[in-house]
This record gives C-alpha cells, sequence and structure tokens, in this order.
C-alpha cells in the first residue's frame, strides 16, 4: 500500500496531516513577518538598539518559562487519554499557571534592575512583558486543541493579533517610534492572542464545560511536571543566556547581530515543534495496542526530523551569507559567521522536539531533566570562556556543543535512555534512506 492510499483511508492520518497544515501555516506566517518586518524592525533600530530589545526579552523569556511550569505535554497527554477529566485537568492547570505567572513576573522585574539598575528602558521593557504574560494561563486551551489535533481554533486568533502587531510594528518604523513602543506592541500581542484564545474555547465548548479546582489533580501534576520545568527552564537558558552574557560581557551591538543570525536559524525549529505536536498524540494511542508499530513510528519519526534538519542546515549554510546581506544589510554582516554555525544547532532540536515527548510518554522525565540540565551547565561555561575570545561566534559555538549533549549524547549516558539514544543514532546513520522507504510505501 503506497502513501496515498494509507492517506485516503485512515481518518488519523487525515486528522494530524490537517493539524499540521494549520500549524505550519502559522508557523509560516511568523516566519514571513520575522522575516520581513523583523528585518525592517531590525534596520531601522540599528545593532545597539535592536540588541537592547532583545536584551530585555531574554530577561524576561528566561523567567516567563517558568510559569508553564512543565505543563504542557502533561495536559495534552492527559486529555488525549482521558477527555472525560477535561474541566478539571484545565481548570487546575489554570490556577497553577496564573500563579506562576504573576511570581514569574515579580521576579523578571527585579531581575533586570539587579542587571541594570540604572538602565530604566531595559526595565520598561521586562515590565511590559512579564505582565502581559500572565494571561498565558490561558495557553491551557490551547493545550486541550493539540490533545483533539484541532489546532486551528488556536492558530486563528493568534495569527489576528499576530498580523495586528505586524502592521503596528511596520507603521511604528515608518513613524520613528521609540524603542518602547515595539515592546509595547508585543506586550499587546501576546495580550490580545490569549483573549482570542479565550473566545475560540468558548465559540467551540457547547454546551461550555465548567472548569473545576482540584488540589488532588494540581499535586499530580505538579509531582510529574517538576522535572519538565526544570527541563525547560534550562533549555531556556542554553537557548537565551547566550545573549544575556553577550550584553554582559560584549555589547549591545554583538547582541542585536547574534539576534538577528539566530532569527534565521530558529524559524526552523517551528517544524520539528509542528510535526511532533500533530503525530505524537496519535502515536501514543498505539502503544498499549500495538508496541512495535509504536516503536517504528517513532524510528520514522526520528529519522524524518533528521532529514528535515540536515536539509535546511545544508541549504542555510550555501544561502546564509546572501540572506544576510539582503535583509540586514553591511551593520550586521558579522551575523552571517554566527548564522553559519549556529544553524546546526538545527540537527539536534528537531530530534531533541521528538524525544522531549517520546520521555513524557516513557515516564523519563527525571532523565530528561538531568540531561538539560548539563547541556545548560555546559552552554553557560563555554559562553563564559569564548564569548571574551570570540564574541557571537564564540556564543554559537557554545550553543552547537551544548545542544549536541542535551538532545543527544546526553541520552548514552543513563542507562533508562539508552535505547532512545541507539533511535536517535540509528536515525542519523540512516535517514538519507528515509524517501525511497516512504514512496516504496515499506515505511510503517
Amino acid at each position: 500500500m503506497n502513501v496515498l492510499e494509507k492517506f485516503r483511508q485512515r481518518k488519523g492520518i487525515r486528522d494530524s496531516v490537517s493539524n499540521i497544515g494549520w500549524l505550519g501555516g502559522d508557523r509560516f506566517l511568523r516566519m514571513f513577518g520575522a522575516v520581513i518586518v523583523g528585518t525592517l524592525v531590525a534596520r531601522y533600530l540599528g545593532p545597539s538598539q535592536f540588541g537592547l530589545l532583545n536584551y530585555g526579552l531574554a530577561i524576561y523569556g528566561l523567567l516567563n518559562i517558568v510559569s508553564n511550569l512543565g505543563l504542557d505535554p502533561l495536559v495534552v497527554r492527559d486529555i488525549a487519554l482521558d477527555e472525560s477529566g477535561e474541566p478539571v485537568i484545565l481548570g487546575s492547570g489554570f490556577v497553577l499557571k496564573a500563579i506562576a505567572s504573576v511570581l514569574t513576573t515579580v521576579a523578571a522585574i527585579i531581575a533586570a534592575k539587579i542587571l541594570e539598575p540604572q538602565n530604566t528602558v531595559l526595565i520598561e521593557i521586562v515590565a511590559l512583558m512579564s505582565i502581559a504574560s500572565i494571561s498565558q494561563a490561558l495557553d491551557v486551551i490551547d493545550f486541550f486543541f493539540q490533545a483533539q489535533t484541532r489546532s486551528r481554533y488556536a492558530v486563528v486568533p493568534r495569527n489576528i493579533a499576530f498580523i495586528l502587531a505586524s502592521i503596528a510594528r511596520v507603521a511604528a518604523v515608518f513613524l520613528h517610534w521609540g524603542l518602547l513602543a515595539f515592546a509595547w506592541i508585543a506586550a499587546l500581542e501576546v495580550l490580545f492572542g490569549e483573549i482570542g484564545l479565550a473566545i475560540a474555547y468558548m465559540r467551540f465548548r457547547r454546551p461550555l464545560p465548567r472548569w473545576n479546582w482540584h488540589l488532588d489533580r494540581a499535586k499530580s501534576l505538579l509531582s510529574e511536571s517538576w522535572p519538565l520545568l526544570v527541563s525547560s527552564v534550562m533549555i531556556t537558558v542554553y537557548m537565551r543566556s547566550d545573549q544575556i552574557l553577550l550584553g554582559k560581557l560584549a555589547s549591545k551591538a554583538i547582541v542585536g547581530e547574534y539576534s538577528a543570525a539566530i532569527r534565521l536559524s530558529e524559524i526552523w525549529y517551528s517544524i520539528p515543534t509542528i510535526i511532533a505536536a500533530s503525530v505524537m498524540p496519535r502515536i501514543l494511542r498505539t502503544r498499549e495496542s500495538s508496541p512495535a508499530r509504536y516503536t517504528a513510528r517513532l524510528q520514522r519519526l526520528y529519522e524524518s526530523m533528521v532529514l528535515l534538519s540536515v536539509l535546511v542546515a545544508v541549504c542555510t549554510q550555501f544561502a546564509g551569507p546572501l540572506v544576510v546581506r539582503l535583509l540586514y544589510g553591511r551593520q550586521f554582516a558579522s551575523a552571517a559567521g554566527i548564522l553559519s554555525i549556529h544553524i546546526w544547532t538545527g540537527v539536534f532540536v528537531f530530534v531533541g522536539c521528538v524525544s522531549g515527548i517520546h520521555f513524557v510518554q516513557e515516564k523519563l522525565t527525571v532523565s530528561s531533566m538531568q540531561r538539560t540540565v548539563f547541556g545548560a551547565i555546559i552552554n553557560v561555561v563555554l559562553n563564559i570562556l569564548w564569548i571574551p575570545r570570540w564574541g557571537g561566534m564564540g556564543s554559537a559555538m557554545a550553543t552547537l556543543i551544548a545542544q549536541s549533549f542535551a538532545s543527544y549524547f546526553g541520552d548514552a549516558i543513563d542507562p533508562n535512555t539508552r535505547h532512545i539514544f541507539r533511535m536517535k543514532t540509528k536515525a542519523y546513520l540512516r535517514f538519507w534512506m528515509l524517501p525511497r522507504l516512504l514512496f516504496s510505501g515499506t515505511a510503517e
């Protein structure tokens, strides 16, 4: 049976592909906005001001990730397996995230004041974003739609907010507004996106279920989520600490160049996120009924991630310098070298997106946390050592090495994750065979 015949006959595959289409459209729109509008803003602000904006966003992002509490995959998993528990699962998750959001908002503002006590603009940027992020407690609605493979209901309101924010950013450039205007726009985008998400849920769920706070459910979620929370924080450390350390050990201009480069690198990270969010809930349901099929499908998914990431990295390696020059201009010329290194981080990020959910499914969250902690430590240490010597290039190399450990080599150390390490190794060695298997119809 070939691929097209399988697609026609299996509703689960059709639903997953439809979900991927909606999420893919969302990410494409955001990628387009990042390239067109983002580069327009970068050119307007220049390396120093653009660097200051991203410095503030990095501080906010580092603290904001704590408010997620690592609940994302757990809520998706629990609703996918027990739809009747939706009111308690969403209600308990919402309260936990709301409390955490308030606490991290205060922590982010304090952190900004400690790092740059005289920089009032930076403190205002962090405060605006952090206060707006309290509304992200409503992200539990997005988790519900993911579990139902109905992501279109979350995509539409957030895309409307994104489009309006993009128009506002363009207007800010042509009206010559100051740096803080862009922080206000970013904060309002978050707020209106969450309000739209709530409206979509109320329209989708008829009759509307009443969310309930349940202490035992909250304790259960937290008892399982804390390793995921630590992992999320550590991931953010080695994804965003580089910008903070560059701001302290180098200059805001180098932060601007580095931020320009990683924007072109990280826009591709949406690909594995979309695919994993759409496919993994379906794969999970085959784990008990058909373990062999579950393993085979996971293996194909890992191979697909490696294939896609290598294609992206190779194309960027050749086209990167031209793209940087065309988009950002000569003032960001150093970003091309940073991009040529950082783009290879995706080879590990792509498989890491899948294995992150894989760890949750097999209840290996502590193992996931341990490898992520080591990855973060490696990244911070190498950044401190290499930034004074090589600047942004050194930071990109540090991120690449840290990500390779956290997403791949770290699995070999823990006996509980060595079977996943073997799956990833097999994917790295034979990913090039995947297209032939797919089109011959022999791939599971």
